[in-house]
């Protein structure tokens, strides 16, 4: 059937997506600490910081703020509410998801249209402390924007399952350990 090697194809590329995301996230959190471990080395055993750590560690947080949102929408862990969802049967919660994957898309795809005229004025201004000249769009205005680009892709690809082949589940399959899996309960 068509509908399902389309949503294959999409699936698949979402899944590249993610991994890749999952490496980059990984490089910048292993950056982080190993900048910092460096600087807090540097100052008191030589008595003199790396001057450029800590601002490169905040755009390293921002990306990894940016691209941890996008792989947690399409692993399906956007902010819901859940006291109701028992309520529902599985066609309401479908509904629901259909629902909120149309605002995703809307808002993010909105966030991308106008955020290239915003790295065009960011990009006046340079880094400070970071041994190369980098305009700061890169850090602030291109992670919104790649956010909101490829999170309204996944949108887009999870409302296509959604709606074509009444399929509730994410694109990237959630860790094998969440938080339903920890009892609420004393044993």
């Amino acid at each position: 059937m068509l509908a399902k090697r389309i949503d294959g194809y999409l699936a698949g590329l979402i899944r590249i997506i993610a991994r890749i995301e999952m490496s980059a996230l990984v490089v910048a959190m292993v950056f982080i600490i190993a900048s910092i471990a460096l600087q807090t080395f540097t100052r008191y055993a030589f008595g003199r910081p790396i001057t450029w750590v800590e601002e490169g560690a905040v755009y390293a947080f921002i990306w990894i703020t940016f691209v941890g949102a996008s792989y947690g929408a399409k692993q399906g862990k956007l902010i819901k509410v859940e006291l109701f969802s028992a309520n529902f049967g599985e066609e309401g919660l479908r509904r629901i998801a259909i629902l909120s994957h149309i605002f995703i898309f809307l808002g993010c795809a909105y966030l991308a249209w106008i955020t290239p005229s915003v790295i065009g004025i960011e990009s006046r201004s340079t880094t400070i402390a970071l041994p190369i000249d980098v305009p700061r769009s890169w850090f602030y205005s291109v992670p919104l924007f790649y956010f909101a680009f490829v999170t309204a892709f996944s949108s887009l690809a999870r409302l296509f399952r959604l709606i074509v082949l009444k399929d509730r589940t994410p694109l990237v399959a959630p860790f094998p350990v969440e938080e339903q899996d920890i009892p609420l309960t004393a044993s």
